[in-house]
């Protein structure tokens, strides 16, 4: 056997190490917390699509130790990964998956092998940078204030929903305010209520990042606490599971009459591609709004009022250069953006 030969490692194995090290806690983030059950779930998916992939393949997928590696050798191992990359992401397509979603399986592979060199302290090389999917920007779903307006006030809408639409307008307009993430919001408890001099207050820990949050609470949600209030209960608020409140907020857009068509585009390998539901036809606005919306209306609303970023970011719980909360500011921007456009064309039409 060569010395190169005696150098491989099967990739599988290291890969399921990878998930066994982070569900243990052996492996942590930089700043020493847990890793969260919903990245062990995405890792543990990832490894079946690689076992798929390797079933294929005429040589089983290794990684190739380069403690003495000739230029050659390391020419050769950058040609391997680049064969690799270009097969896997091409297979990936061919099930059908998008940009955004072979981008995270991506995203995770490119953490894999950070995790051989940085912590199992493995020369396998850095071939994994050159790992990568074209990016498209795809602009939150969001409430507008006047349509979140409208839920909390208008009460000849209140009046005309069902006792269980009427319970998920109030979650939905809860978590439209505080802007928790939803596993947060069905979560709270009556201890996590602080109530001060100078107001009520929701103070916790998130639970997907451990950042410590103190939002104050107006009126209208204090209305909807103290609807639910009972020695018995525990939480703050009805409690449902995910699927389920994705399934009645969607009703609950379609009950306020927000039913125009508003197609949801997705990217494959660069181009766009419309998504169509069961029955065939373009997606509406009701149809996009899910339990994240909450969260990301919370967010939008905010800015679009005037509150600094940095205020925002404290509530949200994001860090200061997180990409994620930036699509905010972006949604919020193009909503200005039309805004001025309105103003310059009422200018023109002045008698």
């Amino acid at each position: 056997m060569s010395y190169k030969e005696k150098n491989r490692l099967p990739l599988l194995p290291l890969f399921k190490k990878f998930i066994s090290d982070t569900a243990s806690g052996r492996r942590v983030t930089p700043t020493g917390k847990r890793i969260c059950k919903g990245s062990v779930e995405q890792y543990t998916y990832v490894f079946k699509l690689l076992e798929q992939f390797n079933q294929l393949q005429n040589n089983p997928i290794r990684v190739q130790l380069l403690n003495k590696a000739s230029i050659r050798m390391l020419q050769s191992e950058k040609l391997y990964w680049k064969r690799f990359f270009r097969n896997f992401t091409l297979w990936l397509y061919q099930r059908n998956y998008y940009d955004g979603y072979v981008r995270s399986i991506v995203k995770i592979f490119r953490t894999f092998f950070n995790y051989l060199i940085k912590e199992q302290n493995l020369l396998v090389g850095n071939f994994h940078h050159q790992f990568k999917i074209p990016s498209q920007t795809l602009t939150p779903i969001v409430l507008e204030p006047q349509q979140l307006k409208f839920l909390i006030t208008d009460p000849a809408f209140k009046n005309s929903l069902s006792n269980t639409l009427e319970k998920i307008n109030d979650i939905f307009i809860f978590g439209c305010t505080v802007g928790l993430r939803y596993g947060d919001l069905m979560k709270l408890k009556k201890t996590d209520l602080q109530y001060a001099q100078n107001g009520v207050f929701i103070i916790l820990r998130t639970s997907k990042t451990g950042t410590q949050v103190k939002i104050p609470l107006p009126q209208y949600v204090l209305d909807i606490i103290n609807k639910y209030q009972s020695k018995k209960r525990r939480y703050v608020l009805p409690r449902l599971a995910n699927s389920n409140m994705n399934l009645q907020v969607k009703k609950l857009m379609e009950a306020a009459g927000w039913i125009y068509n508003l197609p949801k585009i997705r990217y494959r390998q660069g181009k766009p591609v419309e998504l169509k539901n069961k029955q065939g036809n373009s997606f509406r606005f009701c149809d996009h709004i899910t339990t994240h919306t909450m969260r990301r209306t919370a967010i939008t609303t905010l800015l679009l009022m005037g509150v600094e970023e940095n205020m925002v970011r404290t509530i949200s719980g994001h860090s200061p250069g997180s990409k994620e909360f930036y699509k905010y500011v972006a949604v919020v921007q193009n909503y200005l953006n039309q805004q001025v456009m309105c103003a310059y064309d009422k200018l023109l039409n002045l008698p």
